[in-house]
């Protein structure tokens, strides 16, 4: 018969390399929307250039853009997730089911920042990013000479009630949302000698890291929640490939993503998954840009 001792390093084993299938196994969708950057305190200040200036032809002396006063912190928060585990079970080598909860562990760290990032986006429409405005509003301030706005939302979001959907471009250097890593989560095993095994006859197992979330430009993603049909998609395709630079240049952005929730799904794939349109005609907009569909965009 095995040790309590033989026991327990079986347990740690096993539920360390279910932990990891679990992680393999996911298939988060977070790098759809989000930009990982990497954090080294206990929070990161994202300064942004008032504008990128454009590539002009040298003459005279150059002609340096000011950095912008914008700026905002991401704070890091620390997320945890942990079991007990009878010392009972150990000893009577009851410990099958608990490779389940590890492999369960492993899946839900990979989705996690699925839930914060479209989370995130969802909450953009109320939720201020780095101008002072909220992420999805219609009067973003652009300091040029004279100033000027302008909007990255389609409808009205203080009175649409449907499920949001979000036009993207994920092309650029930064995605709308930054996904900011402070420290990986980590998978712990429980210890025998340890101090919380003493007092209550269990021991512990679990999951903990660090990290937060953050708006990147607004100008990257254009964010409803009217009706999604021809129109409104054609009204949101325009205004993100109209977005300009202080001086009145194009940024060169172009929609290259929608994201929905379930709701929605259908609308969109009736949008840019068929061929051909009602009458037989041919639907313009086919595989126009890519359907990412999550759980976390919720009315």
């Amino acid at each position: 018969m095995a040790t309590e001792a033989q026991v327990l390093e079986a347990l740690q084993v096993n539920m360390s390399a279910a932990f990891t299938r679990g992680l393999q196994a996911a298939n988060p969708q977070w790098q759809m929307v989000a930009t990982k950057v990497p954090s080294s305190g206990a929070a990161n200040f994202y300064g942004w250039l008032k504008d990128l200036p454009g590539i002009k032809e040298w003459v005279g002396d150059r002609q340096l853009a000011d950095m912008g006063r914008h700026g905002y912190s991401v704070e890091n928060k620390t997320w945890e997730s942990s079991i007990s585990v009878s010392r009972e079970d150990v000893d009577d080598d009851q410990i099958g089911h608990y490779s389940v909860i590890a492999q369960n562990y492993g899946d839900q760290v990979a989705i996690f920042p699925d839930e914060l990032s479209y989370g995130l986006l969802v909450a953009g429409f109320t939720t201020l990013c780095y101008d002072g405005q909220n992420y999805f509003d219609t009067d973003h301030p652009i300091e040029s000479d004279p100033a000027t706005t302008f909007s990255n939302v389609i409808g009205d979001p203080t009175t649409d009630t449907g499920e949001p959907w979000f036009l993207i471009d994920d092309t650029k250097v930064l995605k709308p949302i930054v996904y900011q890593e402070r420290r990986p989560f980590v998978f712990k095993n429980m210890q025998p000698n340890e101090e919380y095994t003493w007092f209550n006859n269990k021991y512990a197992a679990g999951v903990d890291g660090r990290c937060n979330v953050g708006f990147s430009f607004p100008q990257l993603a254009i964010g409803s929640k009217g009706v999604l049909d021809e129109d409104t998609y054609a009204a949101a395709k325009e205004l993100l490939g109209t977005m300009k630079k202080a001086d009145g240049t194009p940024i060169g952005t172009r929609a290259t993503k929608i994201v929905v929730g379930p709701k929605n799904e259908s609308a969109a794939k009736k949008l840019l998954a068929r061929m051909l349109v009602e009458g037989g005609d041919s639907n313009i907009y086919y595989n126009d840009v890519e359907i990412v569909v999550s759980p976390y965009i919720t009315a």
